[in-house]
């Protein structure tokens, strides 16, 4: 890599167009983009060629999320359909599908073992899903403020606490849950007992994102507040900063760390406007904001190694933004010299006399 790369992203340097997009999600070297589309196809493109690798069809409804095994080999995907896949992608074919009781909101592949997935799913309690052995299904034990598991029970006062989001930690070895009443839970993964909780607003969790090396995570609610968190080996995780726009109260449609973890990325939520604010998580001051075609913003993802963001708009279309690359000439001729623009020459009266 360039050290004295710019290290986040100014244009657009490609859109891909390969069905509706709603998701995507790179793998974890960067090569491949998985892009999850609301017809229930799912496309992967090999991104250094930007062509189309692989076209997955198998669920009937939007895709919610995408998850990648660590070795890059399998996709899991969940849908509002029900279902969740997990497709070979050597072959092209579901190696597993998963049905539930209700829409799943999201999946996450275990980022050790590439034979367990956690779920989250529509009003019931998140499910740790092995099928190393057959397919084995184990509920996680409900927060002290989560509604029934049954139907049935009339649930206490108050609104119930439904889990909307799950995703494991960098080493799998914790499970963090968001919910509707903006508890964040913290499970022990082995044990699946509450290691800790905190509420860090009243809104709804919309997602929790971890940066690549697992000491932060972002996680986005329904405040139109984008939080930055730092992981705690021995306690609860410690708020770091707050990020929003105070002058136009936008929501937010997707938050994530950058790849080395020094800048805050939001999408926003603007009805007719493509905005990606990107933040210094240090200083925690606002350094640009990517203004792309006037189509509205559904997801957002920061590349793995590059400073490349992938966006995808209200029509389905993934853009690439890229840093504005300017080739410097009189890196190669030190006597070489640019011009801003032309320059008129006046030659002298005898410059260009033929002389016998």
């Amino acid at each position: 890599a360039d050290p004295f790369e710019q290290d986040f992203p100014e244009v657009i340097e490609d859109t891909l167009e390969d069905g509706p997009a709603v998701t995507v999600k790179f793998n974890r070297r960067g090569t491949l983009l998985a892009a999850g589309c609301s017809d229930g196809s799912i496309v992967v493109w090999d991104f250094d060629t930007r062509g189309v690798s692989r076209s997955l069809i198998g669920h009937i409804k939007t895709i919610t999320s995408l998850s990648w095994s660590r070795n890059g080999r399998y996709l899991l995907s969940s849908s509002r359909d029900w279902n969740c896949i997990v497709w070979d992608l050597l072959t092209g074919t579901k190696k597993h599908t998963i049905r539930f009781d209700t829409p799943v909101l999201n999946a996450q592949f275990h980022p050790k073992n590439n034979s367990i997935f956690v779920a989250a799913l529509h009003q019931e309690k998140p499910v740790i899903v092995d099928f190393s052995d057959g397919i084995k299904r184990q509920p996680i034990q409900s927060s002290s403020h989560d509604g029934p598991g049954d139907q049935s029970e009339a649930p206490s006062k108050g609104p119930v606490n439904w889990t909307l989001v799950v995703t494991y930690d960098r080493h799998g070895k914790r499970i963090y849950t968001g919910s509707n009443r903006g508890y964040i839970t913290i499970y022990d993964e082995e044990t699946r007992n509450i290691l800790f909780e905190i509420r860090p607003t009243t809104s709804a969790i919309k997602n929790i994102q971890f940066s690549r090396r697992g000491k932060d995570f972002v996680v986005n609610s329904n405040d139109r507040v984008i939080r930055v968190f730092s992981v705690k080996d021995d306690g609860p995780p410690e708020q770091l900063h707050k990020f929003q726009d105070l002058v136009n109260r936008i929501q937010w449609n997707q938050c994530c760390l950058s790849s080395d973890s020094d800048y805050v990325i939001g999408g926003s939520a603007h009805q007719a406007e493509h905005n990606i604010y990107i933040w210094d998580k240090v200083g925690g001051n606002l350094v640009k904001i990517l203004e792309g075609p006037k189509e509205p913003l559904e997801d957002v993802a920061w590349h793995p190694v590059r400073p490349i963001v992938a966006s995808v708009s209200n029509f389905g279309t993934i853009h690439i933004w890229a840093t504005n690359y300017q080739e410097n000439w009189s890196a190669f001729a030190p006597d070489f010299k640019e011009l801003e623009e032309n320059i008129d020459y006046e030659e002298r009266e005898d410059e260009f006399d033929i002389v016998s």
